[in-house]
């Protein structure tokens, strides 16, 4: 299930690119990054409308580190986007993915639940929704991913300008209660098991005593 999880979201979250001001669009994650001299000539405007932000120079400069794998470049450049302007969803959601490359799960997570009270397009709302429950799948949290899942696909449901997979929400909760109801069952056949073990323990206790009083 997990190698399944792992191959949706990063199609998911890589395949799709954010909506953003047309004079510096961004591209998905994994596709390639502009060489670093188009960012410098292209014209400045801290609005992003008629040119390049500083806030998207450093989005583009943390997407290059990260297809480059230099993840720590990327994690520092998405949080100088950040620092530049933290009302964008953007710079969290991109922060979110280069700190569960590093193994960072909590970071990961805390970074997307930022992005969810900052301002993004319906998509890129989706896509954060999507990455937490995948997330709780990887912690193993299975009631907390059951219910993300829920939330991500009744957003993707009631938004259609978000994209996203209705029925992959759906799918994942099914399998997720498979889950948890063979670990249930494997829980109370442990429990029989030790259960029974405790009482041969006794008995060959028992039986030892026995035995030393008839010698």
């Amino acid at each position: 299930m997990q190698d399944r999880s792992l191959a949706v979201v990063a199609s998911f979250a890589l395949a799709a690119a954010v909506a953003v001001p047309a004079a510096a669009q961004q591209p998905a994650t994994g596709a390639a990054a502009p060489p670093p001299a188009a960012a410098a000539t292209s014209p400045k405007d801290p609005a992003g409308q008629t040119g390049i932000s500083p806030y998207m120079e450093q989005i583009l400069k943390g997407q290059a580190s990260f297809v480059a794998r230099d993840i720590p470049g990327a994690i520092a450049a998405f949080q100088e986007a950040i620092k530049l302007d933290p009302t964008k969803m953007l710079g969290f959601y991109r922060l979110g993915e280069a700190m569960l490359e590093s193994a960072n799960q909590a970071e990961a997570e805390a970074a997307w639940t930022t992005a969810l009270g900052k301002k993004g397009t319906e998509a890129l709302h989706a896509k954060v929704l999507f990455c937490l429950a995948d997330l709780r799948e990887r912690q193993k949290n299975w009631q907390g991913a059951r219910e993300a899942w829920g939330t991500y696909g009744a957003f993707v449901t009631s938004n259609p300008k978000a994209g996203g997979y209705p029925a992959t929400a759906t799918e994942r909760q099914k399998q997720i209660d498979r889950r948890m109801k063979d670990e249930k069952d494997y829980a109370a056949v442990k429990e029989r098991i030790v259960q029974r073990e405790a009482e041969r323990q006794k008995e060959a206790e028992e039986n030892a005593k026995k035995d030393k009083l008839n010698r």
